[in-house]
């Protein structure tokens, strides 16, 4: 098949990886995969230079900001300019799509959607929509785009069984064409891969790897931590960006005020975490909203490091209670705290090796490309 998409995002984080695996998996399975990257930043952005090392970029598309209602309001001219973003990007794809003969068409979120839906909506050729994102259709425009997204595509592939339910609950239409495929930690190729973290540590180490925004908990991380202070510990929060650095600055203040300066320690974004996962013991994703899946938990799984987390979104599946990881039962500072201490008497390393063993049956590369051509075969004879 000759497989055409568009990718939103310009920084690598967890959905931009999470689709560029599925690039690449359908290239090992002998597809043929052009991508368009973003306008957004210079080169796309860091996904958009790793689209064009791997040689399946075609192109940059000028994706603009989201659809905001404040944006709407705030901007003289935004929904001119929106109109004029929507028609290039789609005139765009049209184009390629008839150079290159699509056979289907790829889909790994709901923006790309929003600026390609006047080529979309008249489109024969199958579309693949992968639900990596949470949903969000807290509002009546989220939630008839979302339908019409979900009645348009041929097949939709979640993330995970929380996912799928969201989907089904959305359009009852979306129960025959799901196909639930977990995702597969990248394969980092950074420098620093193979590097060894040398500095010792007091006590348990703790790791937190992901973007520093308000719904994935890391102020309640902190607040966690504060309660067991006095407890032999080391934390590191692996990660930021451009777009978060008046929360990480609040976050910083935060750790000082709490009296956890000489406990945790912010790395800052790094572009492969996985010395960090091989340093600690135990991985903690305190996320508070619904996650879709949780790829960091896997990634934590690679390195032989169990994970707490809360009961939200997908996460649940991917942790097995007190076997190799840890689920809270509600989320709270106390909570995370308790769990914490309670998984200091826990045979970690047992546990590490669990979830390394689950990471190998469940997560590999070879599953995610059989999944795969499973659900992509029947799309071959359309």
């Amino acid at each position: 098949m000759k497989i055409l998409a568009a990718q939103y995002g310009t920084e690598l984080f967890g959905r931009e990886r999470e689709n560029i695996e599925c690039y690449k998996s359908f290239i090992r399975l002998g597809h043929s995969v052009n991508v368009f990257g973003s306008y957004r930043e210079e080169e796309g952005g860091d996904t958009g230079k790793l689209l064009a090392e791997l040689g399946i970029k075609c192109g940059e598309m000028p994706f603009g900001s989201h659809f905001s209602l404040s944006y709407f309001r705030r901007m003289k001219g935004y929904w001119w300019l929106q109109i004029k973003r929507i028609y290039w990007c789609s005139n765009l794809m049209r184009k390629k799509a008839g150079e290159m003969d699509a056979d289907a068409i790829f889909l790994g979120g709901t923006m790309e959607f929003l600026y390609l839906w006047p080529f979309l909506l008249f489109q024969r050729r199958p579309i693949i929509y992968r639900v990596g994102d949470a949903p969000i259709w807290d509002s009546w425009f989220h939630k008839v785009v979302m339908k019409q997204l979900l009645r348009k595509a041929t097949l939709i592939v979640p993330v995970s069984h929380f996912i799928q339910n969201e989907c089904i609950k959305l359009s009852r239409l979306s129960e025959t064409k799901c196909q639930v495929i977990w995702n597969i930690p990248p394969a980092f190729t950074s420098e620093v891969q193979n590097q060894k973290v040398k500095q010792q540590s007091k006590g348990l180490k703790l790791v937190y790897v992901g973007q520093i925004t308000e719904n994935k908990g890391v102020k309640v991380l902190l607040q966690a931590l504060a309660h067991i202070k006095n407890h032999p510990f080391e934390c590191r929060i692996v990660g930021g960006s451009e777009f978060t650095s008046l929360l990480e600055k609040e976050l910083q203040d935060m750790t000082e005020s709490l009296g956890l300066a000489k406990k945790v320690h912010f790395t800052g974004r790094v572009q492969d975490p996985t010395p960090h996962y091989a340093w600690a013991d135990l991985h903690i994703a305190p996320s508070t909203y619904e996650e879709p899946f949780g790829l960091v938990i896997v990634e934590a799984k690679r390195e032989g490091v169990p994970s707490i987390i809360f009961p939200k979104g997908g996460m649940p599946e991917l942790v097995k209670h007190n076997e190799n990881g840890w689920i809270c039962d509600n989320v709270s500072p106390r909570t995370l705290a308790n769990a914490i201490l309670t998984c200091m008497d826990k045979p970690l390393k047992t546990w590490g090796g669990r979830a390394k063993k689950d990471e190998e049956q469940n997560f590999s590369s070879q599953r995610f490309d059989g999944d795969w051509n499973r659900i992509l075969k029947p799309l071959m004879s359309v």
